[in-house]
Parts: C-alpha cells; sequence; structure tokens
C-alpha cells in the first residue's frame, strides 16, 4: 500500500471518528446531557447510524481541499449543527417542538427570542463558541499542510461529494428510501419532538426539508377549479345601505383557565366574558398552534386558508404570503370599507408591515405609530390597543364603514415564578390534597391577573361602542393557550394534560375561547370552530359576500359537513371525506401557490397603503419651563411614540412628548438651523419624516 493510499484512509478513519464526536454532542446539547446521549445512542442505534453516515459523507467530500483548508470548512459545516441542537433544545422546551427547516426565515425575530435563553445559557453557548475557534486557530496553526495533490484523496472525495449530493437529495425528498427503511427511520409530521427523539436532531431536519417545497396537488387545473366553484352555492343578502363597522381582535394568549376542573380560582379572572357568554355568540375556536407562533393563527383568521396544508413549523407570513392575496380585509376594501391593522409591537416582526399590504390594509398602526401607548413590562397594556381601535372609530372623518383588526401584546410569556403585579387579585390551589409547585402557581396567577385587564378592557369597548349608535360587530378570540412552563408544567401538574395523544386531548390544548358580539342581529349562536372559518362566519354576520373560497367554506359549515380543519392526524374525527379534503387542497394552492383561476380579477393592493395616518408635522419651536428646567418645544401633530427630532442632521435627547409635542433638553439652536421630527423604529430605521422648519 503507497503513502497516498495509506493518507486517504487515514483521512477518512479522522473523518469518522470526528463525525462520530460530532453527532453525539449534537445530541447531548439537544437532549441535555450525556445520559440521555448515550441512551439514545445505544437504543437507537440504526437512526443513529443514519445520522453518521450522512455527516460522514458530508464532511468526507471536503477532503478534496488541502488540510488546513478541510480543517477550517468542517468547522464552519459543524458549528451550525451543534447550535442546531442547542436551539431545538430551547425551542422544544418553550413550544414542544424542535427547530424546523422553516424555522431559518426566523432570523428577523431571532432578538426577541433571547429572552428565552438564560443568562448562564448564553454565557456557556460564548465561552465554547469562543474556545472551539481557538481550538480551530491553534490546529490550523499547528497541523502541517500537505505538501503536493493526494490524486487518490482528491477522486475518491469527489466520488463521495457526488454520493453525498445523490443520497440528500433522496433522503430530503423521499419517507421511504432505501436507508429509512434500514435504519428504521420514522418520520411523524404532527410530533416533530418524537420524530427527533427517536431519529435525531440531523435525521429529524432532513426529513422536513421537503416541506419547503410545495407539491401540486393531483388534478389541480383550471376546469377543476371551476366545477368548485359552479358546485358552492353563493350566499344571497339583502341590501342595506348601513354595513357594519367590524373589530376583529386577536388577543396574545387569551384563555379560560377555569376551565381547568382540578384548579380552584378566588374569584372569576373574566366575569365580563362569562357575562357575555350568556348574550352573545360565544364558544371555541381551534387553532394551529400553541404558546406561539401568533401569526399562523393571524394568518387563518384573516384568510380562511388553513396551515395544516403547509410545511409543518413553517410560518406562513414569512413563507407564502408573497402576492396580494384575497382576504377578509381585501374582500371588505372591494365592498367600500376603511381597512386598519393595529398591533402594540414591532412593525416589522413576523414581516407584518409588508404582509399587511397583501392582504388589503390600507394602514397599520404598529407600536411606532401609536401617541403614548401605556408600556407594561416588555410589551404594552391592552388599553393602548382599545385607546387606538376608539381613536379610529371616533376620528373617522369620512362615510365608510371600518374593519379594524387588531393584535395585542400585554398577555405574552414568559410569565413570572417569583414577582406579581401591583394590582394582583387572583389566587388558585389545587382541589383536593394536590399542590402546585411555588412556580406553577404563581405563574398560573400572574396570567389570571393579566386576564382580569383584558376583561376590563373588551368590556370599556364595548361600552363605549354602545354609545356611538352605529352597527358594529366584534370578534374577539385567542391566537393560543398561554406557554405556562416548560413542558406544559401548569397544565400537567393541574392534570389538563396527560398527553394522551386523544382528539379530546388536542382540542383542549389548541381551542381558545371566541366571542362575536353585535348591536343589531339578536344572534346568539354556540360556535365550536376553526379559525380558518372566522372569514366566512364574519362576512355572513355582516351581509356581505366573499370570493369562491369563503363561500365553499361557508356552504360546508352550514350543511354541518364540518366547522374546523384540525390536525391531519385529527380529520377523519371531523369526518372530512379524500374528495372534500383535496378541493380544500386545491382551492388553497390556487390560491398561494397556482394561478388564482378562482378569482375574477387581480387583487389589487392599497393605493394609500402606509404605516400609520399620517406623517409627523412641525409647525414650530419655543422655549419652556419642564421640571425647573429650561427646555425646548417642538410643536406639531401626527407626533407618536417612536418620534425623534432632529436639529441639523442630529439626533437630539427626548424629555417627553404626545400627539402635538415633543419637549426636548434646552440647547443654543443657531439661527439657520433645520429642524425635523423622524418616526424611527427599534433597529434605527427611518420609518417617516416631517417637514423642514427652519429656526428663526
Amino acid at each position: 500500500m503507497n503513502i497516498k493510499t495509506k493518507d486517504t484512509i487515514l483521512s477518512l478513519t479522522i473523518t469518522a471518528v470526528q463525525s462520530f464526536i460530532t453527532i453525539f454532542f449534537i445530541e447531548v446539547l439537544y437532549r441535555g446531557g450525556f445520559g440521555a446521549a448515550f441512551e439514545w445512542t445505544k437504543e437507537y442505534t440504526r437512526p443513529f447510524t443514519y445520522n453518521f453516515f450522512l455527516l460522514f459523507l458530508l464532511l468526507a467530500s471536503l477532503h478534496i481541499f488541502k488540510r488546513k483548508l478541510y480543517i477550517v470548512l468542517s468547522f464552519i459545516l459543524t458549528l451550525p449543527l451543534l447550535f442546531l441542537g442547542l436551539a431545538s433544545n430551547v425551542k422544544q422546551g418553550i413550544r414542544g417542538v424542535p427547530v424546523l427547516p422553516t424555522d431559518l426565515s426566523l432570523a428577523a425575530e431571532a432578538k426577541s427570542m433571547a429572552e428565552f435563553f438564560s443568562g448562564t445559557l448564553l454565557f456557556w453557548t460564548i465561552v465554547v463558541l469562543v474556545s472551539l475557534i481557538l481550538f480551530i486557530i491553534i490546529l490550523v496553526y499547528k497541523v502541517p499542510n500537505q505538501i503536493g495533490l493526494n490524486w487518490i484523496k482528491i477522486s475518491s472525495s469527489f466520488v463521495i461529494l457526488v454520493m453525498f449530493i445523490v443520497i440528500f437529495r433522496i433522503e430530503s425528498t423521499s419517507d421511504t428510501s432505501y436507508l429509512k427503511r434500514k435504519l428504521m427511520i420514522i418520520y411523524q409530521m404532527t410530533d416533530q419532538k418524537h420524530t427527533y427523539q427517536q431519529d435525531g436532531v440531523i435525521g429529524g431536519f432532513v426529513q422536513n426539508l421537503k416541506w419547503l417545497k410545495m407539491e401540486k396537488p393531483k388534478g389541480y387545473s383550471d376546469t377543476a377549479i371551476q366545477n368548485i366553484i359552479s358546485d358552492t352555492e353563493e350566499p344571497a343578502y339583502t341590501s342595506d345601505s348601513e354595513k357594519p363597522n367590524i373589530i376583529m381582535i386577536m388577543n396574545e394568549a387569551f384563555w379560560d383557565p377555569t376551565i381547568m376542573d382540578n384548579v380552584i380560582f378566588n374569584k372569576d379572572p373574566v366575569p365580563y366574558f362569562h357575562q357575555l357568554e350568556n348574550e352573545q355568540s360565544t364558544g371555541t375556536l381551534n387553532v394551529s398552534v400553541f404558546g406561539g407562533s401568533t401569526v399562523n393563527t393571524e394568518f387563518e383568521a384573516l384568510t380562511g386558508l388553513s396551515t395544516q396544508f403547509l410545511p409543518s413549523g413553517s410560518i406562513a407570513y414569512l413563507n407564502f404570503v408573497k402576492k396580494p392575496l384575497p382576504t377578509l380585509p381585501s374582500i371588505l376594501r372591494e365592498q367600500g370599507y376603511d381597512t386598519t391593522a393595529i398591533h402594540s409591537w414591532h412593525h416589522w416582526f413576523y414581516d407584518r408591515s409588508g404582509v399587511y399590504e397583501d392582504l388589503g390594509f390600507d394602514r397599520f398602526i404598529s407600536s411606532e405609530y401609536m401617541e403614548k401607548p401605556l408600556a407594561f413590562g416588555p410589551f404594552f397594556h391592552d388599553s393602548s390597543v382599545t385607546d387606538e381601535i376608539l381613536k379610529k372609530l371616533k376620528s373617522d372623518n369620512n362615510d365608510k364603514p371600518n374593519f379594524i383588526f387588531a393584535v395585542t401584546t400585554q398577555n405574552h410569556g414568559p410569565y413570572a415564578t417569583d414577582q406579581k403585579f401591583s394590582f394582583a387579585n387572583i389566587e388558585t390551589h389545587l382541589k383536593g390534597d394536590a399542590a402546585f409547585t411555588d412556580e406553577a402557581e404563581n405563574m398560573l396567577e400572574v396570567y389570571s391577573d393579566n386576564l382580569t385587564e383584558i376583561d376590563k378592557e373588551l368590556e370599556r369597548l364595548i361600552n363605549e361602542v354602545n354609545e356611538m349608535n352605529q352597527k358594529t360587530i366584534i370578534v374577539m378570540f385567542g391566537d393560543h393557550l398561554p406557554l405556562l412552563g416548560n413542558d406544559y408544567q401548569v397544565y400537567q401538574e393541574a392534570n389538563f394534560y396527560r398527553d394522551d395523544k386523544s382528539y379530546e386531548e388536542y382540542l383542549k390544548m389548541y381551542s381558545t375561547p371566541l366571542l362575536i358580539w353585535d348591536n343589531f342581529s339578536g344572534k346568539k349562536e354556540n360556535l365550536n370552530i376553526g379559525s380558518t372559518m372566522l372569514t366566512p362566519i364574519i362576512l355572513d354576520r355582516a351581509g356581505i359576500n366573499g370570493n369562491y373560497l369563503t363561500n365553499y367554506l361557508l356552504t360546508k359549515y352550514q350543511n354541518g359537513e364540518f366547522s374546523k380543519i384540525p390536525r391531519e392526524d385529527f380529520l377523519a374525527e371531523e369526518n372530512i371525506d379524500n374528495e372534500t379534503l383535496n378541493e380544500i387542497k386545491m382551492i388553497q394552492y390556487d390560491i398561494l401557490f397556482g394561478k388564482m383561476y378562482g378569482i375574477a380579477k387581480p387583487i389589487e393592493v392599497s393605493k394609500n397603503y402606509r404605516l400609520g395616518y399620517a406623517d409627523p408635522k412641525v409647525t414650530g419651536i419655543s422655549t419652556s419651563k419642564h421640571d425647573g428646567e429650561k427646555v425646548l418645544v417642538i410643536k406639531g401633530k401626527n407626533f407618536t411614540y417612536h418620534s425623534y427630532v432632529y436639529i441639523n442632521g442630529e439626533q437630539a435627547d427626548k424629555v417627553s412628548g404626545d400627539g402635538t409635542k415633543i419637549i426636548i433638553p434646552y440647547s443654543k439652536v443657531k439661527k439657520g438651523a433645520e429642524i425635523i421630527v423622524k418616526v424611527k423604529d427599534q433597529n434605527g430605521k427611518i420609518l417617516s419624516s416631517s417637514n423642514k422648519i427652519v429656526y428663526k
């Protein structure tokens, strides 16, 4: 055996050891310890081999490069995989689901997720990362590079690279490949935690790559869509000159904890909501997410499209809203409505500022454009959203009816485990001899105290709307159940969640309260529907015709065929037959990915879409006193929470402000100085600017 052959065999042997160690440490990070990783390696030898084989092929193909470059490139490829294991551990602890390929599009939200990483975890992550980088630098410096070319190594690496590309393509698209069958790789789309636990992090991740591309439903064509439309009843409504205002509120993590039979509350956290249950249409809304991914519920509620037929773990707003769509706001805008989205958080979160334009809104009032929202921890009190809704209803000076979609943030987790609010008034305990842990009890009480504030804001809104004497529909629902501790802590201690995989438990963990209130119909319905049914049911309540999707869903609902589209493994529980299922998938594909055969004319976005109501306007500057100190007062209108004063291009410190003035510290502003007010977001991006005023 010559030297080049020995060198090639040695290099591949070292790569095999490197791959083995890397896989093991990925699983250590994911499973939270050496013991759990060792048990998986021992019990699931074949899935471990599957993970090892894929990584070995990838790293071995890098031997086409010289030794030093191989070390650097293999480190660059290994580091993200180690982080994938760690991130999957954290995400699974929070939301019950590991990191999926579609999560890679959430980079813009990464900073907001940082709160879930403890300081200790973050510290040690940085320490390990720095240590690894130093180790690689030393290794590259110390290890001698190759002299000349080893054609045996290069040619074998090229063959291995081709093998990797072919095998990777098969493994990322097929559920029944030869390797999967022989190495006992089992994919469960509806239980990604189980998939990763059995198949390993790399194995689970690779299997979900196929969902990054949507396949065309069998039989999809213009004729097929037209046949569905012709078989669908189109509702007929009597014309009414007064179209109702429609206010739709998706309240963060809104849920009724009193449905937990084993928990006793000293008082009702949502007394007004419970009162409305006896007077108005209420019930439950089956949603597709638990504890997070708010915008998937939002997407379903505003479009009638189901995320159950999209890739597991995907975020519809980030992955699939890439063009103007037929939605509730676009339908209503075509019917003469003024459409407004309100959200007490950053405009860029989940790319809402761009998505809302494609959904058909005229404007988006994000936290940057609220005049003076009331801070509540890192978020904002629900009263800020109520104020914005009422402001829009009261100050509107046109004759158009309003559609307002509002999203709140006050009730966003995590919930404190050892502190209470100043307004705390809820106490809880378990029935009988059982007892909550101190941590779980505090979380539940903090969450319930939040609900008392939310309930008051709902009452304030309805009372003020009643005084306006305008036909109005108010819809309120939760986006998902709250995250009350890792691994369903509060739910488990209350014996509410048992992980029995039943349909009944699925409905409990994926259903939020729903209210449809109005001041004109007199309807009182018991609603137990899915979030995809909200758009057709709201249009029906308002007496407004929708599109072929809403007509289809409404027909199926009114005929008693189905009321929700549950998770795929529970579709049989809703008795949705294969023909109906294929029709739904075909309509959804037509709208999101296809040629929109069912849409009579192109969907147009609002020509006047913008963030906020108007740009800020500066009218003057004067001096004044504030807390005994001399200050400058910039006067004008349309000033917001994120409005800042710039003097000759330099941002001035801000003392305070409201909609008509901003107070900054006094400075000797020279004659001729240019003063401008700009709305700036958290990332420093300028969203809008006022006129310039020259100081005289």
